[in-house]
Formats: structure tokens, C-alpha cells, sequence
């Protein structure tokens, strides 16, 4: 049994971000401890960058010196790393319940409604535009609105008949990873004033917004949860202080020859998403290219010979590496 300290946790997020809620659920279900890094809903976000993070995605949540990006990735490094009491022991049913979330959620963001007052902050609408590539003119999002509910009611209809025979759960009679990875953005759109409309009520779907109460009764009451929070220098110096541990890294499985991307092992690299935030690719040298996951090292902005250095995973899923050269120019 290992006598090694468990490193710390720290999630960097915002509170109405609701991909982070899918993580800040999973690891108050599971109890595991973390601190919480808070930032800005827009760019740009100085915490991040102080440990040359550019990817601009949230939530993010680093182990040590491995700062792990996206939620479908984070998921699975905390089930690897807290085995004990894990959520997805059913097998991989729960992986096609986030597969069928992410493709409704750009429905989702699509009920936002237009008159609330985000929405006409000049700042906000330029940065979500940035981020998803489409318009948050007010009459764009008035004039997408039917098409978006006609998608989310699909997704309350598809709950709602997997939930028929009366089963608690999604997956039976245990609350599961599926839970979580389906009812996130349906709760989200419960919660958004406005978002839906007399179509999706606790009337027309019952069952799921039963679902949807039972699975937030589990959760420890708001007031009763105190997530120590941390400043962007407190993180970054718990993150570089783990940075010589580099080498033993978890995600350290190096680079095969006949990888797809032709990147070579400490080749300077862009990761850049295939959907959403593609404007901030995320520079750094290639650590491991495996089957499911992207290991960059990235300099911080305190980065020194033998030190300042931390890992950035992400998913293969999802995303593309190009080669850089010193001017920026793609090589592959």
C-alpha cells in the first residue's frame, strides 16, 4: 500500500458554468476533497495564465502537476484514481449518456434567453461568440429558440421513456455515472429562468423531473459545503511544487512511432479543440500520445531550468494536434 500523499485537488471553474457542475457533483457524491480555483466567465483568466494555460474550456481540474481538460476525461482520471466507490462500476452504459449530453447541450445554450441581462452585455455576447462560433444577436437567438426546444423536448421525452417503468435510476435501481452525465443539462434548463417553456414541465415529464429532485435531494445541502477556495498564486505554486514529480507522471506512456498525428516525443505542439474555443489552442511539448489521451508539458510563466514546468492532458476524443514551428507555422 502506498504511503504517498494524495495530491491536491483543484478545480478551476465558475458557479453557473454548467460543465462544472457536472464535476463539482461528482466529487461531493464520491467525497473527495478539493479546493476550487474560481474565474472569470470570460476571457481572460490571469489564473490560467500565470501557468501557461491558454485553452480557454471550463471546468479544468489539476492532480499534482497534470492539469486535466475536459469534463469527459476528468471523469475517468478521478474513476482511475479513486477506484474505491466509483460511479461508473456498471460498465460503460453511462459513457453513451454523456455522449447524447454534449450533443444537446449547444440546444441548450441555445434557450439562453435573449432579454437576460448577460446577454446584453456587450462583453459576454463577444465572448461566447468567440467561443462557439455563432451569433448572440438578439434576434438570432429569438429566431434559433423553436428549433433548440424541439431538440431539448427530445431529450426530456428520451429520459422520460427510459424512466416509464418506473425505475429510479437511469440505469435501474442505483444512482449511477449515467445520472450524472444525463441529467446535467436538463437540470441546468430547469433552473435557467425562462430558458423552456409550457411544453416542458413537471406535467408533460413527470417521471424525469421526479428523477431530477431525487438525484438533487442526494446532494449535500449548499450552505453545508464548504470547498476550501484558493487564489490563481496558491494554485499555481501547489501545482510547480509537484512539477519534479513530472517524470513518475500517471500520464508519462510516451509516444508510439506510428502515431496518427506524426508528432514525435517532445515536438512543440498546438492541441486545439474540433468544436468550441478553437480560437485558443494550447501550445506545449508532446510528454505521450496514448490511445485516449493528449499529455503536453507546458511552460508557466515562472518556468526556470529544472523547474515551473506542468502537465496538460487532454482526450484524443475531440480534439487535434498540429506541429508548430518557432514562428507558429503548422508542420503536420
Amino acid at each position: 500500500m502506498s504511503t504517498e500523499p494524495v495530491p491536491t485537488i483543484i478545480l478551476f471553474h465558475y458557479s453557473f458554468s454548467p460543465y462544472a457542475h457536472k464535476i463539482t457533483w461528482y466529487l461531493q457524491l464520491r467525497g473527495i476533497p478539493y479546493k476550487q480555483c474560481i474565474q472569470p466567465p470570460i476571457m481572460p483568466r490571469p489564473d490560467l495564465a500565470m501557468l501557461g494555460i491558454k485553452y480557454r474550456r471550463i471546468p479544468l481540474l489539476s492532480i499534482g502537476n497534470e492539469v486535466f481538460c475536459d469534463t469527459s476525461l476528468i471523469v475517468r482520471v478521478l474513476e482511475e484514481k479513486f477506484p474505491k466507490g466509483r460511479l461508473g462500476e456498471s460498465g460503460g452504459a453511462w459513457e453513451e449518456w454523456e455522449i447524447w449530453s454534449d450533443q444537446m447541450f449547444p440546444h441548450a445554450t441555445a434557450l439562453i434567453p435573449s432579454n437576460l441581462p448577460l446577454m446584453k452585455d456587450e462583453k459576454f455576447v463577444k465572448d461566447r461568440e468567440d467561443f462557439s462560433g455563432r451569433s448572440y444577436k438578439k434576434e438570432d437567438v429569438d429566431a434559433g429558440r423553436e428549433r433548440a426546444l424541439e431538440k431539448i423536448r427530445g431529450f426530456y421525452s428520451h429520459t422520460e421513456k427510459v424512466l416509464s417503468d418506473n425505475r429510479n435510476w437511469i440505469l435501474g435501481d442505483k444512482m449511477t455515472l449515467a445520472d450524472i452525465e444525463a441529467i446535467w443539462p436538463l437540470e441546468w434548463l430547469i433552473t435557467l429562468p425562462g430558458a423552456l417553456d409550457s411544453t416542458v414541465t413537471v406535467d408533460t415529464y413527470p417521471k424525469t423531473f421526479s428523477w431530477i429532485k431525487r438525484f438533487t435531494t442526494l446532494l449535500p445541502a449548499p450552505r453545508s459545503v464548504k470547498i476550501p477556495t484558493i487564489k490563481g498564486a496558491e494554485a499555481k505554486d501547489i501545482i510547480l511544487d509537484h512539477g519534479q514529480a513530472s517524470a513518475s507522471s500517471t500520464s508519462d506512456i510516451g509516444v508510439p512511432d506510428d502515431d496518427p498525428s506524426g508528432a514525435a516525443f517532445g515536438e512543440e505542439v498546438e492541441v486545439t479543440p474540433v468544436d468550441t474555443g478553437k480560437s485558443h489552442p494550447q501550445r506545449g511539448r508532446v510528454k505521450a500520445l496514448g490511445m485516449d489521451r493528449i499529455s503536453i508539458e507546458v511552460a508557466s510563466t515562472e518556468a526556470y531550468a529544472g523547474g515551473g514546468l506542468l502537465r496538460v492532458v487532454f482526450p484524443r476524443k475531440g480534439f487535434e494536434i498540429k506541429g508548430v514551428s518557432v514562428k507558429g507555422d503548422a508542420k503536420l
